[in-house]
């Protein structure tokens, strides 16, 4: 009896156990989904990352984050390099369990970048380079330090990347604010078969992939907005690094073309209407010397008319 009593005991001692082992994962899983985001962005670009609010719906399939932001690299003033309002997935619960993941559809929506330079160097340099350690033939993470290298982890597969409202801010200047910058919007990016084409890809990889589409996006729809020095200096960076196509990614570019049509009629319009401000001022300045220049001649020669009806009179009189 006793026996049994002490088996029934530890039965329910390991009951209790798992109970509360079940608990501490579902409590702690948005958590631990947050962390490893951090993680993986801040390894693929060797800047700080934090993340708001990571949501996982374990029973529906479903994952949500808000406000991740990327940090700009040390000695560069702007806000940040990198910012996402919010991103979504679903996903079926037994690819969650699987070594990799597949994801159907990966959302992303209203992003803001800055590019910024400043001491002869610029955040989106910084960026790009610390994305080459991805693409030399050197295995990820051999020549990095221990606190740098990336944990093993889930391997991902993406059939589609939705990536709508993206805005980048190109500073200008050395000293920023609103009269010093020029935007480049963005309202859409589509990118299809990441990690298929070749292995799975990581969180890190993934984060690669995003940053490197949505800056050729803005090289490409950027033509007559981005100054041509920076334009150039950002289309040569990017040129260092593989292209999207080179990893298997496509890129669709029918809503950048629209964009870049867009783009070109805004300018054509803001042209035509400093025109037509340029020709009235101009009109408004001619008018008002003439009227100048008549009074000028009528006080020169005693008030002219004034002075007639004053002749007239007196002769009358």
């Amino acid at each position: 009896m006793k026996l049994a009593k002490r088996v029934i005991g530890i039965g329910v001692g390991l009951v209790v156990v798992l109970v509360i082992a079940v608990v501490v994962v579902f409590v702690s899983i948005d958590r631990i989904a947050r962390t490893g985001i951090e993680k993986g962005a801040s390894y693929a670009l060797a800047v700080p990352t934090t993340l708001d609010r990571a949501d996982v719906g374990v029973f529906a399939g479903t994952f949500a984050l808000d406000g991740l932001e990327i940090a700009n690299p040390e000695g560069f003033k702007t806000p940040f390099f990198f910012r996402l309002d919010s991103g979504g997935v679903e996903v079926s619960l037994a690819s969650l369990r699987s070594e990799v993941v597949t994801l159907p559809v990966l959302r992303l929506s209203d992003i803001d970048v800055y590019l910024d330079r400043a001491g002869g160097k610029s955040n989106y340099g910084t960026i790009l380079e610390n994305l080459k350690r991805f693409e030399s033939d050197t295995p990820k993470g051999e020549t990095d330090t221990p606190d740098e290298k990336e944990k093993p982890g889930k391997k991902f597969i993406v059939n589609r990347i939705e990536i709508t409202d993206i805005t980048t801010h190109v500073n200008l200047l050395p000293m920023g604010g609103d009269l010093t910058q020029t935007d480049v919007v963005i309202p859409e990016i589509i990118l299809t078969d990441v990690g298929t084409a070749g292995e799975p890809v990581s969180l890190a990889e993934i984060t690669n992939i995003i940053t490197k589409a949505i800056l050729a996006s803005a090289a490409q729809v950027g033509g007559g907005i981005i100054p041509d020095d920076i334009l150039g200096d950002l289309q040569s960076n990017l040129a260092q690094l593989n292209s999207l196509a080179d990893s298997g990614v496509g890129m669709a570019t029918e809503a950048v073309q629209d964009v870049v049509n867009q783009a070109t009629e805004q300018v054509d319009e803001a042209v035509d209407q400093a025109k037509e401000q340029l020709e009235d001022a101009a009109e408004d300045l001619e008018n008002e010397a003439r009227n100048a220049i008549d009074q000028g001649v009528r006080g020169l020669f005693g008030g002219g008319d004034d002075k007639e009806d004053d002749d007239t009179d007196d002769g009358g009189g």
